[in-house]
């Protein structure tokens, strides 16, 4: 047997065995079925699905609010809203680097974001809010007078921001998801929730 392949086999058994030694220790994945507090076992890619992002007034939030959507829906598109998913998503930027004339040439951006989830039924419930709010941070260069590469770069950066914003709310989200269901709660969710368009 050569030395690579004994390398891989050997990756493998080891990735293999801390797997196991994960699942001994309590370890379940984020999108794994769920064992209820009543020993039914739930689908949390269902109840992400059931999710829906409300309305953004900016740009930006229109950005984080599709891209967290389509995570959201991705196990089950077409699934009846029970919750809605309220946003308060803000970008702010500022000069990192200026030139000799004293035109900017470096512009960094900060994204701040919480949010709340809550049943949609009359009155709605809440199950769970961000306790610290999603904070990052992302730049780009402002090139000497190229003013499409500098509104480019501008665009990519937000796209980047948004995206990475949307992955860590999705996470929190997903989590703050699993205890729910795991408590056995979202069947009475379901049971209450109106019907909602959009």
């Amino acid at each position: 047997m050569s030395r690579a392949a004994s390398s891989t086999s050997w990756s493998r058994r080891a990735s293999l065995g801390g797997l196991l030694a994960l699942g001994a220790c309590g370890f379940q994945p984020l999108h794994g079925p769920i064992e209820s507090a009543d020993g039914s076992t739930g689908d949390i890619a269902q109840e992400l699905a059931a999710v829906r992002v409300a309305w953004q007034p900016d740009r930006f939030g229109v950005l984080v609010r599709r891209g967290l959507q389509r995570k959201l829906e991705a196990g089950g598109p077409g699934t009846q809203a029970r919750y809605t998913l309220d946003l308060n998503v803000g970008l702010s930027g500022e000069a990192l680097g200026y030139r000799q004339d004293g035109t900017i040439s470096r512009l960094r951006y900060t994204a701040n974001s919480n949010w709340n989830l809550q049943t949609l039924s009359v009155p709605p419930r809440s199950i769970a809010r961000s306790t610290i709010p999603v904070r990052l941070i992302d730049a780009f260069n402002v090139p000497d007078l190229q003013f499409f590469s500098a509104d480019t770069s501008r665009e990519a950066m937000e796209a980047r921001i948004a995206d990475m914003v949307g992955d860590e709310i999705f996470q929190q989200v997903a989590m703050a998801m699993r205890k729910y269901v795991a408590d056995g709660r979202p069947g009475a969710a379901a049971a209450a929730a109106p019907p909602r368009a959009g």
